[in-house]
């Protein structure tokens, strides 16, 4: 049976998502949609589909199973509620919205639905991370140490990225791979405190309003407790979490587990293309019926959005703030 697939959005994460998809054997491209037509026309002429600039127009006249949304966090404008609507799974790029109570009652409308879901959290999908959750479930653990450090995407060219009320911020829109992966490990996060500091970036790039860098600390349900440091003032990219328990550290980054225990120190890589993991899964997930292939559904990712926007609220507030 053919797992039949639209796009909305048809820019450089669709892409990516469309040439893994295009090596699962039963899926096939029906529409592409994209407000800039030449991006729509390019991913149908490689890939295959029906070209839209309107997705309500799409929508309204493709049958497909599901419908990937890969646009910027500004740009959900009802396309989630729509899907809904007409009952079509959907797999949402993250950040989930730049609105929770909107995001709240998508969550809540696929539920009485039943529709199968996805949020591009990839990094669960490498076996390391798995890996890892598992060594961290026997141990005794304490703390986690997450970072997520870079330089300003595309030296500021990026205009929607550097602005907080399109793109939420570094924090929103980036780091929350992060914020995720450490709800990933140590389940839901109950209360966030953190400051920022500015004035660095938007002296050097036009239209900058987002903080230079922030420091947070979680406490989470289950007594565990976290920080996170994100900053766009370097100039290279580096990211991971550290996992300190009795005896025992616990180091991730990006396709590598380091666990060293003092007088020992084991190292796994991985192999595996995350992204192709989470496509295969989601198509799984949506040909058999089964949310559980999925490790990241939209209701996850709305728990991290909801954590990243409570962040920033506990910023400007200079108070803890439960989630």
């Amino acid at each position: 049976m053919k797992i039949r697939i639209g796009f909305i959005g048809c820019g450089g994460i669709a892409g990516a998502h469309m040439e893994r998809l295009v090596r699962i054997e039963n899926v096939e491209f029906v529409g592409m949609c994209d407000v800039e037509k030449e991006r729509a026309e390019k991913a149908a002429q490689k890939y295959g589909g029906k070209v839209y600039t309107d997705f309500e127009q799409m929508l309204d006249e493709v049958k497909m199973d599901a419908c990937y949304i890969c646009v910027p966090p500004f740009a959900h404008k009802g396309q989630e509620e729509m899907c809904i609507e007409k009952g079509i799974h959907l797999f949402v790029e993250k950040p989930v919205h730049l609105e929770l109570e909107k995001a709240e009652e998508i969550a809540k409308r696929v539920q009485q639905k039943g529709l199968i879901t996805g949020v591009g959290y990839v990094l669960r999908y490498f076996d390391v991370v798995d890996e890892a959750r598992e060594i961290i479930a026997k141990e005794q653990i304490a703390f986690a140490r997450g970072r997520y450090y870079g330089g300003v995407p595309g030296e500021g060219k990026n205009k929607w990225l550097i602005t907080k009320s399109m793109s939420g911020g570094q924090l929103v829109e980036q780091a929350t791979h992060i914020v995720n992966m450490m709800q990933y490990f140590f389940g839901d996060i109950e209360e966030v405190y953190g400051y920022k500091i500015e004035g660095i970036n938007n002296k050097i790039y036009p239209g900058y309003d987002v903080e230079d860098a922030s420091s947070l600390l979680f406490k989470f349900k289950n007594g565990y407790i976290g920080n996170l440091t994100c900053t766009w003032l370097w100039s290279g990219f580096n990211s991971g979490i550290e996992v300190v328990g009795k005896g025992i550290v616990i180091d991730y980054q990006g396709n590598t587990l380091t666990v060293d225990r003092g007088n020992k120190r084991n190292i796994s890589i991985s192999s595996l293309d995350p992204m192709f993991e989470e496509e295969k899964a989601f198509v799984k997930a949506v040909e058999t019926g089964d949310p559980s292939y999925v490790k990241s559904d939209y209701l996850d990712g709305l728990k991290t959005f909801a954590v990243t926007l409570k962040a920033h609220e506990a910023m400007e507030k200079g108070v803890p703030v439960k989630i």
